[in-house]
């Protein structure tokens, strides 16, 4: 738009200096690139260096460091993006939040979002995300937090970090010489690892810690409930995993001075993004829809989600490749494969690396049925399905198993409401 700064960044399937004349023409104020020959003749101010994608981070760092009120930065294997919305929602009965928005939590993302603060907010909460060594570090001095939230740490991008170890390493290195780092009691090699790293460290956790609930429960739905003093937390999605980001959130609101009751009324109005731990009524079948993404650790909960809603319905799990664990693609997915063979669930479509890891494990397994795609898994699972079944969704995100979503509505006759199924 006229007026922007244009930011010539360069990925595996584009170079925007191939539209600098494009952004001129458009009204851009000035270019940041890293070939100035490119931008001979533009017109406009040219600013040259070594690699845009560190320029654009100096930039959000530069606007962080003007506006100058606290960041709270959250890291972690599952449930950042639920559980930065449920802090984001916890604070804002107090406090003007600025979050971030959609998925924007990598090298270009996190910029973005800080260089959208507004003079008028008074506190920030900014997802921090990873996929290769040392990504967490390089955006933990663009963030600059005041206080690190790290909701778990399990095995996740082992193609990049290795093993469990690895993981480790980098999600913690966001806790590094921070003021405050707010962290999973249940976890305690992570509160270890924080109390090496930050000033200070405070756990949170449903059933221990320094910030739990006096009582805490799931109701039929599969939705939390924590009891803090006369102060009862509705978690507005389903599962204990969930409940136990709630506590994470309460702990962080109370840091930054915010009332549990505050803190309460803003989480029950919480929106989660969509596929994320959402359940709901298929005509007269229940769909649980988690399939934006999927670690070992991640799927284990949506087993446990799976069995909490399901009642007495027949269970189904589809279950799509989780992607990016390197070497230990094979075994982690016959892991899998064994624990959701062992939760008793009816009826198993498998789609990809779990399709081999049942054949592996368990040949000739009648509740299984296997194909390399969700197409080809739901032609061969349908006629198996009852019309009071729930139905769980999950698999990482390359696999796209919300595919299902609209021949699961043709198979129910009906149209499932809401974002959060879709």
């Amino acid at each position: 738009k006229p007026g922007d700064l244009f930011v010539a960044l360069c990925g595996e399937r584009y170079d925007a200096h191939d539209f600098l004349a494009d952004a001129v023409r458009l009204g851009a104020g000035a270019l940041v690139v890293s070939d100035g020959s490119r931008a001979a003749g533009a017109g406009v101010p040219v600013l040259v260096v070594d690699d845009t994608l560190v320029a654009l981070g100096a930039l959000g760092r530069y606007h962080r460091v003007a506006w100058a009120r606290p960041v709270i930065a959250i890291a972690g294997s599952n449930g950042k993006t639920t559980t930065k919305e449920l802090i984001r929602s916890a604070l804002a009965p107090t406090f003007d939040v600025h979050a971030t928005e959609r998925n924007l939590n990598n090298q270009v993302g996190v910029p973005l979002t800080l260089l959208g603060l507004a003079e008028s907010a008074d506190v920030a909460v900014i997802e921090v995300g990873t996929n290769q060594p040392g990504e967490v570090a390089t955006l933990r001095e663009v963030v600059l937090a005041n206080i690190v939230v790290i909701t778990t740490v399990q095995e996740e991008h082992l193609e990049g970090f290795g093993d469990l170890a690895g993981v480790m390493a980098e999600e913690m290195s966001l806790c590094d010489g921070v003021d405050l780092a707010i962290v999973p009691a249940a976890e305690p090699p992570v509160v270890a690892e924080a109390r090496k790293r930050a000033h200070a460290v405070v756990t949170a956790g449903l059933d221990g810690g320094d910030v739990r609930p006096d009582a805490w429960g799931l109701e039929p739905d599969g939705r939390g409930w924590l009891r803090f003093g006369e102060v009862i937390v509705h978690v507005p999605l389903p599962g204990a995993h969930n409940a136990a980001n709630a506590a994470i959130a309460m702990a962080t609101a109370r840091a930054v001075g915010v009332s549990d009751a505050d803190a309460a009324r803003g989480m029950a109005e919480a929106t989660i993004p969509p596929m994320r731990s959402a359940v709901a009524p298929l005509g007269d079948a229940l769909l649980v829809n988690d399939a934006y993404n999927a670690n070992p650790a991640s799927m284990l909960a949506a087993f446990e989600l799976l069995r909490a809603v399901g009642g007495g319905r027949q269970s189904v799990a589809i279950l799509g490749t989780m992607r990016e664990l390197g070497a230990r693609t094979d075994a982690l997915h016959d892991d899998i494969a064994r624990a959701v063979l062992a939760t008793g669930v009816s009826v198993i479509g498998a789609v990809g690396e779990f399709a081999a890891a049942f054949a592996r494990i368990a040949p000739g397994d009648g509740r299984v049925v296997g194909a390399a795609d969700p197409d080809g898994v739901w032609d061969r699972l349908v006629p198996r399905l009852d019309r009071r079944a729930a139905i769980l969704l999950k698999g990482s995100r390359g696999v796209r198993l919300e595919r299902l979503v609209p021949r699961l509505e043709a198979w129910a006759g009906v149209a499932l409401v809401g974002p959060e199924t879709s």
